[in-house]
């Protein structure tokens, strides 16, 4: 397993704790006379979405995320996540932190991404905290 996830390119080291990769499933309940109906819409198999909080540093050459290739520094791991956000309905390339893409062809959509400054962040040694939602779909969605 990676400490890290690869995205357009890019690997970003991710916070511990926070990787969650989820299948989701639309279904609408009703109730009448007693009886709740639900019907599903199974949007296929392996269909995803990928949270995670990446933390984004400028790592210094004896850090591990160096190591891993984390090399560019913080504004510039800031830029890189906001340009691939900015690309709006179109598919990014991902591996995960197991370094796998997703399963059976599907293709990441970048979906949400909010960026926190921790209280351990100083001028000297900046951090940023990003949370990221990428979404996991067939190519035309």
């Amino acid at each position: 397993m990676n400490r890290y996830i690869t995205l357009n390119g890019f690997q970003y080291a991710i916070q511990q704790g926070t990787y969650v990769r989820k299948w989701q499933r639309q279904f609408t309940a009703t109730l009448s006379a007693n009886i709740v109906e639900l019907n599903f819409v199974d949007r296929g198999p392996g269909v995803m979405t990928y949270d995670m909080t990446l933390i984004l540093a400028s790592w210094g050459t004896s850090t591990e995320p160096y190591g891993d290739g984390i090399t560019q520094t913080v504004s510039q791991q800031i830029s890189q996540l906001e340009t691939a956000y900015q690309q709006v309905a179109t598919p990014l390339t991902f591996l995960d932190i197991f370094g796998n893409a997703p399963i059976g062809g599907l293709t990441v959509y970048f979906t949400n991404l909010q960026e926190t400054i921790p209280q351990y962040s100083t001028p000297q040694q900046v951090y940023v905290l990003m949370d990221v939602e990428l979404v996991a779909a067939a190519p035309a969605i």
